[in-house]
């Protein structure tokens, strides 16, 4: 897959990352408010749920604000209720202005859930051999991954690991505000420096780091939508069950 392709697909994945995120976290509270009656008990069990993942998440906020020499304080792990509804689940004050340090601060969740994700997913659950699997097309092969991967001790363990991290990864509307300036400065000085003639040569190696790069983010955004599509299958069906025998739904806001 070419270096275009690459970054093409991880930005469709990237953006439909999103909406299966909202849906579950949304769908979650709502299970839970069924089972509870209670919209406060409804917000703890979310919290408690997704506590590996919040923490990972607010952890490399303040790493990548120490390493890149920005001061931090607040660490803070309690969920708070924002204006308009939304739901904070944890948060790290860091005093910074330029916007490319803080684009790569807001960034920084993604890149070490994703690479939370990879590690479970090869080192501890193996699941490069489902990959393989897959592509031979040979379903005795196919089955007997799947009969490894469920033989791995713990497996759901690391499975609920993946799940809680990669569904708080995804950066806040605050992780990505600075955005927008750091790319259009970045974009302001490609175009000075192609209009000035620089063009210079990527190393070969660097574009073999940066392609593999890539391949794995693609990788981990992929598995992360995989387990998304299974959860929100279980969650709609315990979500039609509890309403069922209880004689009640709830209803979710547009």
């Amino acid at each position: 897959m070419s270096g275009w392709s690459l970054v093409f697909w991880i930005i469709v994945t990237f953006l439909l990352l999103y909406p299966l995120a909202r849906w579950i976290n949304t769908h979650v509270q709502g299970v839970a408010f069924l089972l509870t009656g209670s919209q406060t008990a409804a917000i703890w069990f979310f919290w408690v749920l997704f506590l590996p993942g919040t923490f990972l998440h607010e952890l490399s906020h303040w790493l990548t604000a120490r390493l890149l020499g920005v001061k931090t304080s607040k660490f803070s792990m309690w969920p708070k209720q924002k204006r308009g509804g939304a739901l904070q689940m944890g948060a790290v004050q860091v005093y910074v202005s330029d916007p490319f340090r803080h684009s790569l601060i807001g960034l920084a969740p993604l890149i070490f859930g994703s690479v939370t994700v990879l590690l479970v997913a090869y080192g501890l659950l193996g699941l490069e051999q489902v990959g393989v699997a897959l592509l031979s097309g040979d379903l005795e092969f196919i089955v007997q991954a799947f009969e490894n991967i469920l033989a791995v001790p713990d497996i759901w363990v690391w499975v609920y690991l993946i799940f809680a991290v990669s569904n708080a990864m995804l950066p806040s509307a605050s992780d990505r505000e600075a955005w927008r300036s750091a790319l259009l400065y970045l974009a302001l000085a490609a175009i000075l420096a192609i209009g000035l003639g620089f063009n210079p040569s990527i190393p070969e190696t660097v574009q073999v780091l940066s392609l593999g790069a890539l391949t794995y983010l693609l990788i981990a955004f992929i598995i992360t939508i995989a387990l998304d599509l299974l959860v929100i299958v279980v969650l709609f069906f315990i979500e039609w069950f509890i309403g069922l025998v209880m004689g009640r739904r709830v209803q979710y806001g547009g």
